[in-house]
């Protein structure tokens, strides 16, 4: 079986611990990141959409760099949103503060 190393962010350690879950896994070369949200050090949500959603990238970047890496080396990101049809044009205005300008 490979070795598999669970990496933590600074600071939010104990919020995994507490939901029981890692942030990441890095195994044979991968690193596998779970679902980042918008939610603040102590685990509330961000009220505002986009700052939500800076939040959540800002979450899954800590991850990155504690591994090491970066938004250069991601290969796929999934974003999962309640009410795409009013949401969409206003979660998408912040996708290139991080990825660039498409292609994605």
């Amino acid at each position: 079986m490979a070795t598999r190393d669970v990496v933590f962010p600074a600071g939010r350690q104990a919020l995994y611990e507490r939901n029981r879950y890692s942030p990441a896994v890095r195994s044979n070369g991968f690193l596998f990141v779970s679902g980042q949200v918008g939610s603040r050090e102590d685990g509330s949500p961000e009220p505002d959409l986009q700052a939500q959603v800076r939040q959540a990238f800002d979450n899954l970047n800590a991850i990155l760099k504690a591994a090491g890496a970066s938004f250069e080396d991601v290969i796929d990101v999934t974003v999962f949103m309640v009410d795409p049809a009013s949401r969409f044009e206003a979660i998408w205005q912040v996708v290139p503060e991080y990825w660039g300008q498409a292609p994605h």
